[in-house]
């Protein structure tokens, strides 16, 4: 891996493309399709902003698809990364968001390319390229500027491998606790609730 040749993403647009995310001008309150950042995918949050197939189509974008590598380029979180599942929704990322889509996987395998973007140094890099005072932001040209040491595909595919099985793997495990912690909450206010004195207008023994 040391030895492993380092190459500008923006000299690989041969086998991997980077496009902005959705505007959010062009969002709607609701509709088919839910409009993302990172750190909603990750955390399983629910949609503000949305979108519908036209609307795609006319802005010539489209949605993520399994193997796409998501980077916050905006915000609290640049620099965080995650690489869409099969099991993920159809979304759309937000603009917050750069989209890197390998193209050609016999240069480069999608998995190993997120996992190369999840390291700390990686990230660091990213955010070193943000700018900006109130809201840091980072150019999308700026992001070819990132150079990715290129092994062999098969020394890529097993790097690519090993994160993808931890990644989905933490997923599994913060699926069950977001479960738990519905579970958690539900039981939490039927407890309480139950403890509540009752309004002696409802009739029935007081609560006292």
């Amino acid at each position: 891996m040391s030895d492993a040749p380092a190459v500008r993403l923006a000299d690989l647009t041969s086998a991997v493309s980077i496009s902005r995310g959705f505007l959010t001008a062009k969002s709607a309150e609701s509709g088919e399709i839910p409009i993302l950042s990172v750190a909603m995918i990750r955390n399983q949050s629910p949609a503000k902003n949305f979108t519908d197939g036209a609307t795609i189509d006319d802005l010539g974008m489209s949605l993520a698809i399994p193997g796409d590598v998501l980077v916050a380029i905006e915000g609290g979180t640049v620099g965080e990364t995650l690489v869409v599942r099969a099991e993920e929704q159809p979304l759309v990322p937000s603009q917050q968001v750069a989209t890197l889509r390998v193209v050609d996987g016999s240069l480069l395998d999608t998995w190993y390319l997120g996992a190369w973007m999840t390291t700390d140094a990686t990230r660091d890099r990213v955010r070193r390229l943000a700018r900006g005072a109130a809201i840091q932001r980072v150019p999308i040209k700026d992001l070819g500027n990132l150079t990715v040491p290129l092994p062999p595909l098969l020394e890529q595919q097993a790097i690519g491998m090993r994160f993808r099985a931890f990644e989905e793997s933490i997923a599994g495990h913060r699926s069950v606790t977001a479960c738990l912690e519905e579970l958690r909450d539900v039981d939490l206010a039927a407890t309480f609730t139950a403890l509540e004195p009752r309004d002696p207008d409802e009739g029935g023994p007081s609560g006292s």
